[in-house]
């Protein structure tokens, strides 16, 4: 079980494209012509195993699942995959991309997760101590310019994870 998660920055046609595809068939699609074209780029963003973490951080210390700012910013969005072999990408589109990027410059997205992980109270959450807080902190630190990036190229974006 992998649950590596990424961020990627996608182009109208690109996000046309994977919609075209299967549901079935999208996540191969998306790590046969995404990832290897996109990852190391400004247009990809590498959460590893911190996905979850800042997941929860964003919701206060508790797992949540909403299309707002800032609950939206790594898992939530349009599920464009969600197979039982626990793939899953999530699409944010324009006006959400907007509203991430409007509410990262407003807020201190270190700060929040310094403020929420010690709020994670889920017995199920496997990263609960420092070394945790350290590892979202690292890879959360591209975040705010990725969103940037994606909102200034007009791209939406996608999460993906292999549960």
């Amino acid at each position: 079980m992998s649950r590596l998660g990424m961020l990627y920055a996608l182009t109208d046609a690109e996000v046309n494209r994977l919609r075209a595809v299967p549901e079935e068939e999208r996540y191969d699609y998306m790590l046969e012509h995404f990832e290897d074209e996109l990852f190391g780029t400004p247009r990809a963003c590498e959460l590893d195993k911190a996905w979850i973490g800042l997941q929860y951080c964003l919701g206060g210390g508790v797992w949540r699942e909403e299309n707002r700012v800032p609950l939206n910013l790594v898992f939530s969005g349009e599920f464009l995959v969600e197979t039982e072999d626990a793939e899953i990408i999530t699409l944010k589109d324009h006006a959400a991309v907007s509203n991430i990027c409007d509410w990262l410059q407003c807020h201190d997205l270190t700060a929040l997760i310094r403020e929420n992980f010690p709020k994670i109270t889920d017995p199920d959450f496997p990263y609960g101590n420092a070394d945790g807080l350290e590892h979202v902190l690292g890879w959360s630190e591209d975040i705010p310019a990725f969103y940037e990036n994606a909102n200034h190229e007009h791209l939406q974006v996608i999460f993906t994870v292999d549960c």
